[in-house]
């Protein structure tokens, strides 16, 4: 992904819209401004298994081969807990939130690549502007780039999977790991 210049991404937040059938990811650049990159079912599937499968390959105890789903589920666990106090942690005010955007663009993600890089899982998205006219095609633009540790991977992952169960997408349940533990 060297090769890709992507926008940093601050902040995401996950919602889901009944009336498109799409998950949206809101973002919140490092510039301040807000991007909507709207993901559809097949792009969400296309988007999950990548990032189970680059955890399963980094895990440290994977030793080249992909970490087993026991382990994952583990790791899984920590980590919620881990967010978790991250998060009771920003709430209690110790670290200051940056300003809510005032303005959105809107994109519809057609493309997405994740990778490990060092103690990272990058996912770089790549779409079209909305709104945009019907079966046109243009080339994938630089929507956002995330920049996660391992811990807010499991997260996003877990969080884009509550949505999808909400929304009734049948996904692949080849991530059964992700819903064992409380």
């Amino acid at each position: 992904m060297a090769e890709l210049s992507l926008p940093r991404a601050n902040r995401i937040r996950m919602t889901y819209s009944a009336l498109e059938d799409r998950l949206g990811l809101m973002l919140t650049m490092a510039s301040g401004e807000g991007r909507g990159a709207w993901l559809s079912r097949r792009a969400l599937r296309g988007l999950m298994q990548p990032i189970n499968n680059t955890l399963k390959r980094s895990h440290p105890a994977a030793e080249g081969e992909s970490a087993h789903d026991a382990v994952m589920a583990l790791e899984h666990i920590g980590a919620r807990s881990q967010v978790a106090a991250q998060r009771h942690q920003d709430e209690s005010g110790a670290a200051e939130t940056p300003p809510a955007p005032t303005q959105w663009t809107h994109w519809l993600v057609t493309e997405a690549r994740v990778e490990s890089q060092q103690e990272q899982i990058v996912i770089a998205l790549l779409g079209q502007p909305l709104p945009g006219m019907p079966d046109e095609r243009l080339e994938p633009a630089a929507i956002a780039g995330l920049s996660l540790t391992r811990s807010h991977a499991h997260e996003v992952l877990r969080l884009m999977h509550a949505h999808a169960e909400q929304a009734q997408w049948s996904l692949d349940a080849s991530i059964g790991w992700i819903t064992a533990g409380p």
